[in-house]
């Protein structure tokens, strides 16, 4: 069944009023119209079963059928990544990649190695990215549409690191610490009373420097994530197929 994102404004009652882009998809691209079901998601973590009445010239609406919690997400587990910047059109994928493995939340971040650094037409990048974890969030029916936040420079980021229950570091070089190691650790003294929060700090092509890396003292875990040197693109995916396991 299509699905698409709606603001809660946008419902009144039982009723659902649907305009713009996705009114020219339903109408236009799908030729939807009059009786016909799709499913809505409020961003909030609640879908709809919509029936469709007759569209005017800019706008569909449809009465709802029924209601449901979304499945697509993990309430009890909250994940922001934080990707050193890419090369090229790598961040698209990472950002439609973490999105379809359930990250709340992802923040682009420059560093001494990185390549990238993004200072002409920020505010088109951020929105263009936006736009593909809003695609990749309709197409993997999550409940929410995970946010692309400003980028950071790696200090900005360890400015942000009392928001989180924990914090993990991945780096090419440790040897005392696995994830899996980290996380049991973790495991012992977590209060499974309330949602975790858990940043992820991934680091560009060319790695941390040492200096970055020895960052235990802002509250950082810096973790080996295997034998194997991972591209950037792969770390962040790795990591949150595991936390995805691990809760």
């Amino acid at each position: 069944m299509h699905r698409f994102f709606v603001e809660p404004g946008q419902i009144s009652g039982s009723t659902v009023v649907i305009s713009g882009e996705d009114f020219k998809h339903i109408t236009k691209v799908l030729r939807l119209g009059k009786d016909d079901r799709i499913e809505v998601c409020d961003g909030l973590g609640n879908d709809y079963l919509i029936v469709l009445d007759s569209p005017t010239d800019r706008t569909i609406s449809g009465y709802i059928k029924s209601q449901e919690p979304s499945q697509g997400e993990t309430p009890e587990l909250l994940i922001t990544l934080y990707q050193g910047l890419p090369k090229g059109t790598k961040m698209e994928m990472i950002i439609q990649k973490g999105v379809e493995l359930g990250v709340y939340e992802i923040v682009p971040f420059s560093s001494l190695r990185a390549v990238v650094q993004i200072k002409d037409k920020q505010d088109k990048k951020i929105e263009r990215w936006q736009r593909i974890a809003y695609e990749a969030a309709k197409q993997s029916k999550r409940g929410i549409i995970p946010q692309i936040g400003t980028p950071l420079t790696l200090a900005g980021v360890l400015q942000e690191t009392d928001r989180y229950d924990l914090i993990l570091l991945a780096y090419e070089d440790e040897n005392r610490q696995t994830l899996k190691e980290a996380l049991t650790a973790f495991e012992k003294k977590q209060d499974a009373d309330k949602p975790l929060r858990i940043a992820v700090i991934i680091g560009p092509e060319g790695g941390f420097d040492p200096q970055e890396a020895a960052c235990q003292a802002a509250g950082v875990i810096s973790v080996s994530l295997g034998k194997r040197i991972l591209r950037t693109e792969t770390a962040g995916m790795m990591v949150l197929s595991q936390l995805n396991f691990w809760k």
